[in-house]
This record gives structure tokens, sequence and C-alpha cells, in this order.
């Protein structure tokens, strides 16, 4: 038996409509379809990829019909908890500083040694780190 894709991060935030602007107005990802759960919350997909989406989102406020679907949660803001980040990989870096820059978010940029990649790190508004990896001709 082998894996076969990697299918979704589910983020559980204060502001479900706040973090779901963030990653359609700041990363450009899309709301799509989405069962119909007894709790509030969207799927997000990558414009290329309609038949997946990568990010999950829900209040991280539970009530009984969120508990049965995903279980009950301490009510503790941990923000990525044991995982560091989300990565993307994404094109236009500079477009995305400037993006960040005319909107005041304060973002990271990293170079990576020895290989052609630069990275942008910036949190959501839960604390959640997402890098933003571009390839270079380096």
């Amino acid at each position: 038996m082998a894996l076969k894709t990697f299918e979704h991060v589910l983020i559980l935030a204060d502001d479900v409509d706040k973090t779901k602007d963030f990653y359609v107005d700041i990363l450009g990802l899309e709301v799509g379809y989405r069962p119909d759960f007894p709790f509030k919350g969207y799927w997000l997909y990558l414009k290329e990829n309609k038949k997946a989406a990568c990010i999950h989102l829900a209040m991280r406020k539970q009530d009984t019909g969120q508990d049965y679907y995903i279980g009950k949660k301490d009510d503790v803001k941990s923000g990525s908890g044991a995982i560091d980040h989300v990565a993307f990989n994404a094109d236009d870096i500079e477009g995305m500083k400037s993006k960040l820059d005319k909107i005041s978010m304060e973002y990271t940029h990293r170079k990576v040694p020895g290989f052609p990649l630069e990275q942008l790190f910036i949190d959501d508004p839960d604390g959640v780190k997402v890098e933003l990896n571009y390839a270079t001709s380096d």
C-alpha cells in the first residue's frame, strides 16, 4: 500500500471569513465546492486544480456538528502547532512582494543557498506560517 497524493490541510480559524479572504485576496486561491456540512467553513482551490481543495477552513469554535466530523478539540489557539508551515509553489516574486508592501503585510524573503529557489514567508490571520516558493534561474 502506498500513498497517492497529499490532499489538504484543515485550518481552524478564529474568523473564518477573514482567513478565507487572506487565502483568496492575498494568495489567489478560489472558493469552491464544499459538502453541506452542519458548520460554517470553506474549501479553497488552486485555480489550476478544481478537483481537490488544498485548504479547508472551519471555525475554531466548535459545535456538535463540527465535533462529529473533525473530533473535539481543546479551545487553545496554537497557530501551526507541530507543523511549522504550509508551502505553495508560485511565480512572480516581485509582484507578490509589491502586493504585500502595498497592504503593509510583513514578510521574510530568503534565498535558498546552493539551490535555485527564493522564498517568501507570511503569516495568515490565525498564525499559520505560509511559505511561497519561487524558482530562480540561478
